[in-house]
């Protein structure tokens, strides 16, 4: 950075500079997933990517290169800072629930849109952008501003997953899962005198699941046939039907009483929502068999019948994929009711629910084994290893130069500088396959159905959103730096600042499609979630910048 103040002009221009970069990657993503281009399965296996190797590789990177000894107090105030943020976003949201009577339905799930920013993806472009060409920052300071950035990730990831914060959305949904819970037990008190396995229920007319099954299966079998013969143009692709249809019953004679349920219950979901596709018709060899998704629980039935198109240039000229595409790929719904273990990565990590069994399990060693699972993930364990690589010079000079002498690599460079290299070069890709993901999401939200006076809830918690809690950001960091507590560093009061400015995290959208009910006639809570996404996207361009030139200006007085 250059001495003396920055002309205001400049920095007005260099905090809009990155909100055009990041709408454009944006708008790209909302074009390709309109293309149908990013399907929501793609959107899926890209978002893991991303989770599981590509955001450790940048974690691991930024923090071993860029954070030294000396910077562990940040870590503390980081994750300080972090906390104040949610709590305080928390507190807003239910204020606003309160004020303006929203839906009782989606109170946390509105408590979950005051917690959680976008707090890792926006950040991140904007700190990248800043520092091209040394005028704000110079690139080392943008790149120890992304490491700051990615300890407020790993915060934002132990409140939602070790702590559990994540089960606000599960809240919304407790009577649709407690009214299916109780159906199933009516239905099974109401068969003959008998005891039965509770794995086992009958259905009204006392008939066995697997003898429904069957019929079930017959009849799909029979209409495959009747449409394979009405089309003469298909005839040479009846062997591959056949083959197809004699794997299925294979698969259906090795499935165990637990499994047949499972599969009955998925085949009438997918007969509730085929009613209501607004697709051309699937033709006979699009019915495929193919493994359920690595994301499901491992206990669920190993293959199921899924209508899918044979070619992805089919895909393509279908109409645009929608929310409810959504739901159908991410919902949990059937298992989460038969108490299974489930899990789905979303943006940020991996989503467990445990299941619930007659035997009693302490609390405490319940929540010690999600704790585990999640310090295990790929996110949290890079933060771990990389922390404890940059806080002990002699394993950090393995990767960097530094002042503790490590004989060098014939390059001349340190021994395991190769490591870095490769993570700088895979977590490149981080930021702009989420800002893809991003709007490939907000592409695909719909708003079927306003509640009455819905309009102020999301106008309010936007408000609370993108302007009260950037005040209070600015407030904190200000009294913060008072005290003492950033000392010379500067770079990490203002990526605190920028956290306390941004929208909610896409994610929640794949939690809430997590619970939801795909047979249902409306989904309330994403509707809800839609409306308020929407409408902070809108505003975000506006709040941003100005926060931005507010804080370099005054508050930093650059």
């Amino acid at each position: 950075m250059s001495d003396g103040k920055l002309p205001l002009g400049l920095v007005i221009y260099s905090a809009v500079k990155p909100i055009f970069k990041i709408y454009f990657i944006i708008a790209l993503g909302f074009f390709l997933a309109k293309r149908n281009i990013l399907s929501v399965a793609t959107c899926r296996d890209l978002s893991d990517t991303v989770v599981t190797a590509i955001m450790p590789c940048l974690i691991f990177n930024n923090i071993v290169s860029y954070l030294k000894s000396s910077d562990i107090k940040f870590i503390g105030i980081i994750f300080f800072t972090g906390t104040l943020l949610f709590l305080v976003g928390g507190t807003l949201a239910y204020c606003v629930f309160v004020i303006t009577k929203a839906p009782k339905r989606w109170m946390g799930g509105l408590i979950s849109v005051g917690i959680f920013p976008n707090i890792s993806d926006l950040p991140i472009a904007y700190l990248q952008t800043f520092a091209k060409g040394g005028v704000i920052f110079t690139t080392a300071q943008g790149e120890k501003g992304v490491a700051y950035v990615c300890i407020f990730l790993m915060v934002m990831v132990m409140y939602q997953f070790s702590l559990g914060l994540f089960r606000l959305i599960e809240y919304d949904f407790r009577d649709e899962l407690l009214d299916t819970t109780d159906e199933e037990e009516k239905v099974s008190s109401d068969s003959d005198g008998s005891e039965r396995n509770p794995q086992r229920p009958v259905d009204a007319n006392n008939t066995s699941l697997s003898e429904e099954k069957k019929r079930s299966r017959h009849n799909t079998l029979e209409r495959q046939d009747e449409d394979a013969t009405g089309d003469d143009n298909e005839v040479e692709r009846e062997g591959d039907d056949s083959s197809i249809s004699s794997r299925a019953v294979a698969s259906d004679v090795s499935l165990s009483t637990q499994e047949d349920l499972q599969h009955q219950e998925f085949l009438r979901a997918r007969a509730k929502q085929s009613q209501r596709l607004s697709r051309t018709p699937t033709r006979p060899e699009d019915l495929e068999l193919r493994p359920r998704s690595s994301h499901s629980s491992d206990v669920s039935v190993p293959y199921s019948l899924h209508l899918i198109v044979s070619r992805t240039s089919d895909l393509r000229r279908q109409q645009s994929q929608t929310v409810k595409d959504v739901i159908n790929e991410y919902s949990e719904f059937d298992a989460l009711r038969s108490n299974e273990v489930q899990r789905t990565r979303t943006a940020t990590s991996e989503l467990a629910v445990e299941p619930k069994t007659n035997e009693e399990k302490s609390k405490v060693k319940a929540y010690l084994k999600q704790l585990w699972k999640n310090i295990l993930s790929p996110n949290s364990l890079s933060l771990i290893i990389s922390i404890a690589i940059a806080m002990a010079p002699p394993l950090k000079a393995l990767f960097i130069k530094s002042s503790f002498y490590i004989p060098n690599a014939p390059d001349e460079l340190p021994p395991l500088s190769f490591v870095l290299d490769f993570t700088s070069y895979v977590g490149a890709a981080s930021v702009p396959i989420g800002l893809i993901l991003l709007g490939a999401t907000l592409a695909r939200l719909q708003v079927k159905k306003m509640p009455p006076g819905f309009w102020k809830t999301a106008v309010l918690i936007c408000v609370a959103r993108l302007v009260i809690i950037p005040i209070f950001g600015v407030g904190l960091t200000t009294g913060f730096d008072h005290g003492g507590w950033y000392g010379d560093d500067y770079l990490v009061r203002f990526v605190s600042v920028l956290e306390f400015g941004l929208p909610n995290a896409t994610s929640l959208v794949y939690f809430t499609a997590f619970y939801t009910d795909p047979a249902a006639e409306e989904h309330l809570q994403m509707d809800c979630l839609a409306i308020c996404l929407i409408c902070q996207y809108m505003v975000l361009w506006i709040s941003l910048p100005f926060l931005t030139t507010f804080t370099l200006k005054v508050s930093l007085g650059l």
